[in-house]
């Protein structure tokens, strides 16, 4: 009569492999749900089916191109509820403080300010619910005395009225690179620094 031991012997290696297999197979599969889950937390949400908060609207800046201010000099991010309306009931305007660290002379303060509005608007004009959005640009002054402030130097409205009638923001873009004033048609420049106007 054989033994029944080698039999048993690769049964038990045999199970063994089994198992191990099914584990690995186990493995991989949680390894690929966490890499979807992963996937889909960093496929970003666009802004115009964001809530409106500071952090979202950040986060939107953050990701322009060609905008001249670093995300790191907007000193403040103001969110107002508008007088609702029966199309949009939770509608917002948006206030958008930064600082202009340096610039070399008020043409470029301007334009500067003109810029940086394009993008913006264009960026936050995309969500529905924003109605209005405000540029407010500060730069360091000094006065006669040589006493040094930050005051506001350029601040530019725009509401989404006019910006809904813009079919194409690269356009407006290109025609203020060369005449930034073709922007104000558009925009409303609501205050320049008496500094800035005199060097204009």
């Amino acid at each position: 009569m054989k033994s029944k031991k080698p039999f048993l012997k690769k049964l038990k290696i045999g199970c063994l492999g089994a198992l191990g297999i099914f584990l690995l197979l186990i493995i991989i599969a949680i390894a690929s749900d966490d890499q979807e889950e992963q996937e889909s937390k960093t496929q970003k949400v666009p802004f115009s089916q964001q809530e409106i908060t500071e952090q979202t609207i950040k986060e939107t800046l953050k990701d322009l191109s060609g905008i001249m201010v670093e995300i790191d000099n907007i000193t403040e991010i103001k969110i107002n509820d508008y007088a609702p309306t029966t199309e949009i009931p939770d509608d917002k305007i948006i206030d958008v403080y930064y600082k202009l660290q340096n610039t070399s002379n008020e043409e470029w303060s301007i334009k500067t300010a003109v810029y940086t509005a394009i993008k913006v608007m264009e960026s936050l004009f995309k969500n529905p619910k924003v109605v209005e959005v405000a540029m407010w640009q500060q730069e360091n002054f000094t006065d006669q005395y040589g006493e040094k402030s930050t005051d506001l130097s350029v601040r530019i409205l725009m509401e989404k009225e006019t910006a809904d009638k813009i079919q194409d923001w690269k356009v407006i873009d290109n025609r203020a690179w060369n005449d930034y004033n073709s922007f104000f048609d558009l925009a409303e420049l609501q205050y320049v620094h008496p500094a800035i106007r005199r060097g204009l």
